[in-house]
């Protein structure tokens, strides 16, 4: 079986659940604690558990790991690692802002996370899907093999922070570049970091330690497949893929976007 193929499958069908079940009380009651400690909603347990058993279905020897209940071996020796975001932006999915997406990265065993064989993230609100396929990436269905030239987001940068400082840098960076800094915070990180990977915005930054490695996964391959800029720490080298960890910082940014020059600042 195909890798790319059987875990776009599950990726369309677990994406029509969430749509399908938007808007449903009975799956937006908190039911405990995922394991990066940020509460669990029925919704998110019922996805990953989906993702869970149509991955055993496949018969490939992986382990899954997701936001909701950690590793799951599906097999004694995998040699396939599956990590899974069933629902990134969930308080947006909540208050009922259409707004938010499902995440899934494949991995042989011990790869890095800037190489994944396979990662898929959709808006679960519109046709809206980027893909990478063995270091090829598509957006909507289309190869893309650089960074698209939009112009109409050069000044628009994604940017998560809890430190005023930090907009304060942006801004001024980008006054100095005579560019009228323009900023988003959308809630759904899987999003606006594959929107930077692509070029669609001139960056993403996330900057305030609470962001984990499966939200960003597939934005980090398909920036590593498109040479736009990554600057993210723990370094890449360190980033496990075995395991749900947090992400202290990370930029993903066009190569000649202004945040490189004040990175080191951040």
């Amino acid at each position: 079986m195909d890798v790319c193929s059987v875990f776009r499958k599950i990726g369309f069908e677990a994406s029509f659940m969430l749509r399908e079940l938007y808007g449903k009380r009975e799956y937006l009651e908190v039911v405990g604690e995922g394991v990066s400690g940020d509460i669990s909603r029925r919704i998110d347990v019922v996805v990953e558990d989906y993702i869970v058993e149509e991955t055993r279905a496949t018969g490939f020897k992986a382990v899954v790991v997701g936001e909701e209940k950690g590793s799951r071996v599906l097999n004694s020796q995998p040699e396939l690692v599956v990590l899974v975001d069933p629902l990134d932006g969930s308080l947006n999915y909540t208050l009922g802002i259409p707004f938010a997406s499902l995440s899934i990265a494949v991995y042989r065993r011990g790869a890095s996370i800037a190489e994944p064989l396979y990662g898929f993230v959709k808006n679960i609100f519109v046709d809206d899907v980027f893909e990478i396929c063995s270091g090829v990436v598509y957006y909507n269905g289309s190869r893309v093999d650089k960074p698209l030239d939009n112009t109409d987001g050069d000044n628009v940068v994604s940017i998560y922070t809890e430190q005023p400082r930090h907009l304060e840098l942006v801004s001024r960076v980008f006054r100095e570049n005579k560019k009228n800094l323009k900023t988003r915070t959308m809630g759904s990180a899987s999003l606006e970091a594959l929107y930077a990977a692509l070029g669609v915005i001139n960056g993403f930054m996330h900057l305030t330690g609470k962001l984990r490695n499966s939200d960003v996964a597939v934005a980090i391959g398909v920036a590593s497949a498109l040479n736009t800029g990554i600057y993210v720490s723990p370094g890449l080298n360190e980033l496990k893929t075995s395991e749900i960890v947090k992400i202290e910082k990370i930029v993903i940014a066009r190569r000649d976007s202004e945040i490189w020059k004040i990175v080191d600042k951040l």
